[in-house]
């Protein structure tokens, strides 16, 4: 049976309030539903599920009826604190047969769930026909961003000089209040000064969510981070001292959702958490 948009949002309604009160018996889950979290797998009960103490209020949605997936961005309340979620769930006959969690909480060097309060418009409404690109050119779309981090080339994404990224609240690109001068440059021109050459390789890229009405994709991938360097040379910086995060091996789990318009990104939301080097995603 199908899912539509609608009832993909049923689900996940049920979902996070399954979540916030605890209580895995509320999810209509289907036969063997698989639940991982910041890819080790758990029984519905563990994890987040055992933290949770409330939902926060921010809440995106990228709805993928044609695969039956949705995913969501959220803010949730863990034993006090706010943390951000990543969702992917997997639908079968209006059943959640799958539900993949990326959890970033606090200690993340790159946090700021208090920032995120409601989605940006531009990310919630539909694409003017003339304006979409099918399934496999929006893959294709996101894919270059990753390409291009890894070769240190901003040139060959089409993004616009407008795209706001944000990353765990943080807003990490076109910011004139952050310290750093990369973090104040537009998308393309950072990814250029070989600022990301601390991130040699980005592997496991999986595209499962699509939402062609809206231009969304839902990427899900790993940065490796060998941890092996301490400086970087920056165009038109110079020389740059990495942040002590980088610093050691660690593998960071990242969730990126693309707003394509007129093929090319125009907004970068994103939630990541760094797990143990070399981590297997588990799907």
């Amino acid at each position: 049976m199908t899912c539509d948009r609608a009832c993909l949002s049923d689900v996940v309604d049920q979902y996070l309030a399954a979540v916030a009160a605890r209580d895995p018996s509320r999810v209509l889950a289907a036969p063997g539903l698989r639940y991982t979290e910041n890819c080790q797998e758990l029984g519905l009960g563990s994890g987040l599920w055992a933290t949770a103490t409330g939902l926060g209020p921010y809440r995106l949605d990228v709805a993928d009826p044609e695969a039956g997936q949705v995913g969501v961005f959220a803010t949730v309340e863990e034993m006090g604190n706010l943390a951000v979620l990543a969702l992917r769930l997997a639908v079968r006959d209006r059943r959640v047969a799958e539900a993949e969690a990326l959890v970033a909480r606090l200690g993340n060097p790159i946090f700021s769930p208090e920032s995120l309060f409601r989605p940006r418009p531009e990310l919630t409404r539909a694409v003017p026909e003339g304006a979409r690109c099918p399934r496999e050119e929006l893959i294709a779309i996101a894919n270059l961003y990753f390409d291009g981090i890894e070769r240190n080339d901003g040139g060959i994404i089409p993004v616009t000089d407008e795209c706001l990224r944000l990353e765990n609240g943080v807003q990490t690109t076109l910011n004139p209040e952050r310290q750093s001068p990369v973090a104040r440059m537009r998308v393309a021109e950072a990814i250029s000064t070989g600022i990301y050459a601390y991130i040699p390789r980005i592997r496991d890229r999986r595209y499962p969510v699509v939402d062609e009405d809206r231009g969304l994709v839902l990427g899900i991938v790993f940065f490796e981070h060998p941890g092996n360097l301490k400086t970087v040379e920056v165009a038109g910086v110079g020389t740059v001292d990495l942040a002590p995060f980088t610093q050691k091996p660690t593998s960071a789990m990242i969730a990126e959702v693309f707003k394509v318009e007129d093929r090319r990104i125009t907004q970068i939301e994103a939630v990541l958490e760094f797990l143990p080097y070399g981590i297997r995603p588990g799907w």
